[in-house]
């Protein structure tokens, strides 16, 4: 009987911590950089993970990530750093930072190794695929880390732009590179890898697969509106929508809703997004009316918002659901990760088998 109820305590104990550590599904997470005890410069600063429920101003947890030793930092004022992306089976979320602590001088300019950090569904924080042993991304920018859930890409720059672009990794042993250029935000949408750029010709290209060596993409849709800056994009499951987070020029910025017709793609409208300053970082929902969750792009105290498209940019709406502190600002935004079919499937046994001891003890 004794070891019956030391295994239905354990049981018990392990359903505690997980609901004490574990994300809700269906929440945000948003990556916050700084912890407001220091204005956010070149070098490099402190990150967190924030879980907000879809009510205004309702934080739920926030995740500390180490910025020393094993842990990532990102730079408190370079732009284009910071995406957060679920993996392709949802169970992690991902982004790209620097091995290097907090208060590293022009961070994104160094040669520091780059990496990928992992959050699971628990919160658990770990860092993978750096880009030790290689050229990537040395003296720029690391914009965004993806996963298919086994693999890894990383998305940004280079002083030499020919070390930058798209680089893969199986999570060990130095990276290989995909595709050489300035990019930006990087994503899989079904089934295949995407990423934006603001050079060149500004807009989304898209590879066939996902490529984990030297490959070619195509341009999906290219963005001519004077001064564009794409950003994060999404693009929804059945293939004929897209949007975009731009903070480029007057007629660029916001949230830019793309439409696909027999293959070819065309502005729908513009969503007036972010004022002035437009947005960066964005997630979608996706239904017969798309919820858009994103980033606002001020310099100071920017937003998470969430904007309900109604099918014209005039009908649309926005709901600022908080705003970043002093001395912080929030970046990428995506959902929050869900437990792995077989965590679920242990989790539920360890329960079904604690419920019939209590039956049998009764």
């Amino acid at each position: 009987m004794k070891a019956k109820l030391s295994c239905a305590v354990s049981l018990l104990s392990l359903t505690t911590i997980w609901a004490q550590t574990s994300f809700i599904p269906g929440n945000l997470a948003v990556l916050q950089v700084g912890d407001g005890s220091t204005p956010l410069g070149t070098a490099g600063a402190p990150l967190f993970v924030d879980e907000f429920g879809l009510a205004p101003g309702s934080l739920v947890q926030q995740i500390t990530i180490p910025a020393t030793g094993s842990g990532l930092t990102l730079g408190g004022s370079t732009t284009t750093e910071g995406a957060l992306t679920l993996s392709s089976d949802g169970t992690f979320l991902t982004f790209g930072g620097y091995m290097a602590s907090a208060g590293t001088a022009g961070i994104s300019s160094s040669t520091v190794p780059r990496a990928v950090g992992v959050i699971n569904h628990l919160g658990s924080f770990s860092v993978t695929a750096s880009t030790s042993g290689s050229l990537a991304f040395s003296g720029g920018s690391v914009s965004s880390a993806i996963s298919d859930g086994h693999n890894y890409w990383m998305s940004g720059t280079a002083a030499d732009p020919a070390n930058g672009g798209i680089w893969s990794s199986t999570g060990a042993g130095a990276p290989t590179q995909v595709s050489a250029g300035s990019l930006r935000n990087a994503r899989i949408s079904n089934g295949n890898l995407g990423y934006t750029t603001g050079s060149g010709t500004p807009g989304v290209y898209q590879f066939a697969g996902v490529p984990t060596g030297a490959a070619t993409a195509s341009s999906l849709f290219a963005i001519t509106s004077p001064l564009p800056g794409p950003n994060a994009f999404a693009i929804s499951p059945d293939g004929n929508t897209a949007y975009v987070a731009d903070d480029g020029g007057f007629l660029s910025r916001g949230v830019q809703k793309w439409v696909n017709n027999g293959g070819t793609w065309t502005l729908a409208y513009r969503l007036a997004v972010g004022g002035n300053a437009g947005t960066r970082q964005l997630t979608v929902e996706w239904g017969a009316n798309p919820i858009i969750f994103a980033t606002t792009s001020e310099l100071v105290s920017n937003r998470v918002v969430e904007v309900f498209d109604n099918g014209s940019a005039a009908s649309s709406t926005v709901t600022t659901l908080d705003t970043a502190a002093a001395n912080t600002l929030y970046r990428g935004v995506d959902f929050a990760p869900i437990p792995e079919p077989s965590t679920v499937a242990v989790l539920a046994l360890g329960l079904a088998a604690f419920g019939l001891y209590r039956k049998r003890s009764v």
